[in-house]
């Protein structure tokens, strides 16, 4: 694993300790888009789509991935679901 790699999905963990943490709406999806933005640069650099750390975030085979959910969630934030109302 590279060590860009390894510190993009540092950031990625950091970022989801941090959505936990949030106390506004506005911490709450700026943590989110941030979560998107460095999970698109992990898909990015990930050349091995077997990999485990591909699989962890991008692949799920109940439900949702964990991609999918953070998008979902940003979507149902633009609707108007907040959750700090």
């Amino acid at each position: 694993m590279s060590n860009e790699m390894k510190n993009i999905i540092d950031k990625i963990e950091y970022l989801k300790e941090l959505i936990c943490h949030s106390e506004n709406n506005l911490q709450y999806i700026k943590r989110l888009q941030a979560l998107k933005y460095w999970l698109l640069k992990l898909d990015a650099l990930s050349n091995d789509t077997h990999d485990n750390i591909y699989r962890k975030y991008f692949y799920s085979d109940k439900g949702h991935s964990f991609f999918d959910r953070v998008c979902l969630s940003i979507i149902d934030y633009q609707y108007g679901n907040r959750p700090f109302n």
